[in-house]
């Protein structure tokens, strides 16, 4: 086994590796991807195209279909203007559209998409295609003796890179999160403030909490059955807001001559440089102007999901159109009467007659805006746990058609939680809006950063073309965000707060995986494969008659409980299987090959089984099946290696000659009466954290939250679907 580096080459490493004993392997796609990424792999029709574009539209774009709700009123708010006039309101329009054209259109359809990782997208399958493709070190030819200094440079800039990536890929994620609890109570909310329901505030926010309720109520049941009619609406959303917009453009053809100027990009040298908002307002507006882009990162999120092709059909087609013609019609609008801007200009565009059905409309396109983005962090958390990033989580699917949607029950009950107690904390649209715009652009400059590596390493672009597009996107994130800051004392606090809570946990439990992982090596006694050989050889370690399934995170390793009970008891079972849980580069896996046995050393007893989980499976206790996958296998190998008898025998139909099988003495008198000849044990690690004494304030500060991440993780014997009576915990204390 390769010895660790470097502590810092080790947390890079951990993006690819897990942590120890029962810990998940790590998996690089999502479960989300399954059916989209088979069907286009297999060249999948026009009509299953379409199907997919339709899914799309459903849940990929849920959030930013619904912001005309509230994004042209919140410009104009930002500002301090209850009575724009023509060119304020033509200022504000081309912001919106080209700001979609910059981030939308150019940024994440024309350039981020054009990235995945086997099909999938997102801030973590974005981070792991630069891994693979920025090199560990200088990998060019042999340099003189002259240019070692120069080489070993390099190299450690290549690890600092990295190690880059990897935090930004965490710090966007976080964002993510902060911003899953502000966007579904700012939807609901957006979408009861409407006309035709006039009640006491108290009241719409009662209706927001039974709508978020029910919301989070139904993701047990599934994306399917919510999918159902998610797609249809949002189709039907659309059509009927850019079928407003036209209705205002032919009724007032003059007003959307003038709103055509909005389409000439010299409109934003006026909204910032010489119109009446000119310098600060204008500055302050794009708070309210990122609203209308919230939603771009599902885009490349749930790519994996409907592939880039359908997505990017249904945007550039469907839902960038009707979304531009709805801000001409709002815009229109407000032109018609200024002070609708102090309204919801959404509703302002509907006749009277239409408003009641747009309202009961608009309530379920936010419903639906907020099931993408709870089903976006579901995706994120799967990815996340995968990787080693989060503690151990359960992880189910609803659908056995349809493997990719997941549902997580820790996330799902904590979210709602979160998304009530806002919804009751800030009550309005226009207070969390404030809060919404941080998490969004925050998000943006992450993923910009990555592209640097992107441009460099994976198309392999000149230097000076790269440097000029970051710089050019950088500027504009950055712009918003800072736009956004300024407004953190009212809510923008909310969603910073969150992101560096979910970016510390995360990082955290990364580090610690890697501290632990490191402390093992190091302290160790029978640390390595070869290490337990030579121990057992040497004969100074008594033997039991018993047979022990040790779970071990990767192949080989053998895991702190063999040590530890070595130290401690100087004994060891006669027959022991070092149980690997590996997951494969193929979807699904045949249950023949679902486990696999291989004899180390059968005079030692020791023994490697791999149970074979594909990406696309899930990670639930049935799926697992440990025992009795490891019964069949028994049973098939008995005749090769007698000593897996009691195992064989849960199934029954062995010989009787296998199955004597007794606990020894031990050489401490007579043998105590003997156990149930199919009587196992499954062997597990129960860790515990300490850190040296003349470690500082916040290493040992880490040790403590690393050590309170790990006993969050769901139970080992529960996670694996083990019996309690055949379950041993072997307490073993890591000093980091």
């Amino acid at each position: 086994l390769e010895e660790q580096g470097a502590l810092l080459k080790q947390m890079i490493s951990l993006v690819q590796e897990p942590g120890d004993d029962a810990s998940v392997p790590a998996r690089t796609r999502t479960a989300g991807s399954i059916r989209a990424l088979q069907d286009r792999r297999a060249g999948a029709g026009g009509s299953r195209f379409f199907s997919l574009v339709l899914g799309a539209t459903g849940v990929v774009f849920g959030d930013i279909s619904t912001s005309p709700l509230y994004t042209l009123n919140t410009v104009f708010s930002e500002v301090g203007d209850t009575f724009p006039d023509k060119d304020d309101v033509v200022g504000a329009f081309g912001v919106i559209f080209w700001t979609l054209v910059w981030i939308t259109c150019i940024k994440y359809v024309g350039l981020v998409m054009r990235v995945s990782h086997h099909g999938e997208g997102g801030a973590m399958a974005l981070m792991q295609v630069l891994l693979e493709a920025i090199p560990r070190r200088n990998e060019g030819s042999e340099s003189p003796e002259g240019d070692s200094e120069k080489s070993e440079k390099l190299t450690e800039s290549l690890t600092c890179q990295r190690w880059l990536v990897v935090m930004f890929a965490t710090m966007s994620c976080s964002m993510l999160i902060g911003d899953g609890v502000i966007t579904p109570p700012n939807s609901v909310i957006g979408a009861l403030n409407s006309p035709v329901l006039t009640v006491p505030q108290t009241v719409n926010v009662a209706f927001a909490v039974a709508i978020l309720i029910l919301t989070f109520a139904l993701q047990r049941v599934g994306s399917r059955v919510i999918g159902l009619v998610a797609g249809p609406i949002m189709l039907l959303w659309l059509l009927a807001i850019g079928s407003l917009g036209i209705y205002r453009i032919v009724e007032r053809p003059d007003f959307a001559m003038a709103m055509t100027a909005g389409f000439n990009p010299a409109i934003l040298v006026r909204w910032f440089v010489t119109g009446h908002f000119r310098g600060w307002l204008a500055f302050k507006s794009l708070a309210g102007v990122i609203l209308c882009v919230t939603g771009s990162e599902a885009l490349y999120a749930d790519m994996g999901h409907f592939g880039a092709g359908p997505i990017t059909f249904a945007w550039l087609l469907l839902v960038f159109p009707c979304l531009v013609l709805q801000y001409m019609g709002q815009g229109i609008c407000i032109m018609q009467n200024p002070s609708a801007v102090t309204g919801n200009p959404l509703y302002n565009t509907s006749p009277e007659i239409l408003v009641w059905p747009l309202f009961v409309l608009a309530a379920l396109a936010a419903i639906i805006a907020s099931q993408a983005l709870i089903s976006g962090l579901f995706s994120i958390l799967t990815q996340a746990h995968a990787l080693g990033f989060i503690p151990r989580i359960l992880v189910l699917h609803t659908n056995p058609d349809e493997k990719g949607q997941v549902y997580i029950p820790e996330a799902n009950w904590l979210l709602m939680i979160a998304c009530i107690l806002v919804t009751v904390a800030f009550q309005t649209s226009d207070k969390l809006t404030a809060a919404y715009g941080i998490a969004v652009s925050g998000a943006f400059i992450f993923t910009t950063l990555m592209l640097w590596w992107v441009f460099r390493y994976v198309w392999k672009w000149w230097l000076l073309p790269s440097m000029l597009v970051i710089s050019l996107m950088l500027f504009v994130d950055f712009v918003f965000w800072v736009a956004n800051l300024v407004k953190i004392l009212d809510s923008g606090w909310v969603p910073i707060l969150i992101a560096l809570v979910s970016f510390l946990a995360m990082e955290v439990h990364r580090w610690g995986r890697s501290a632990e992982r490191a402390a093992y090596s190091e302290n160790g006694r029978i640390a390595t494969m070869p290490a337990l050989i030579s121990a057992l050889q040497t004969g100074r370690v008594a033997r039991s008659n018993a047979l022990a399934v040790f779970l071990t995170p990767k192949k080989y390793r053998v895991p702190m409980s063999v040590d530890t009970l070595t130290q401690s008891l100087g004994c060891l079972p006669q027959t022991f299987l070092l149980l690997h849980v590996d997951f494969r580069d193929q979807p699904f896996i045949s249950e023949e090959d679902r486990v696999t046995l291989e004899a180390i050393d059968t005079t030692l007893g020791i023994y490697s089984v791999n149970m074979n989980i594909g990406y696309a499976e899930p990670l639930t206790a049935a799926r697992f099946n440990l025992h009795q996958n490891l019964a069949k296998l028994a049973q098939q190998e008995v005749s090769r290696f007698p000593a897996l008898a009691p195992l064989a025998r849960e199934l029954g139909d062995v010989p009787d000659d296998f199955l004597n099988i007794s606990i020894s003495s031990l050489e401490m008198g007579d043998a105590p009466e003997a156990v149930p000849k199919s009587e196992i044990g499954y062997v597990l690690t129960k860790k515990h954290f300490t850190s040296s004494a003349d470690k500082g304030l916040w290493w040992k500060t880490k040790v403590h939250l690393y050590s309170s991440l790990v006993n969050l993780d769901r139970p080992a014997i529960e996670f694996f679907g083990l019996a309690a009576n055949q379950t041993l915990e072997v307490s073993a204390v890591f000093l980091i």
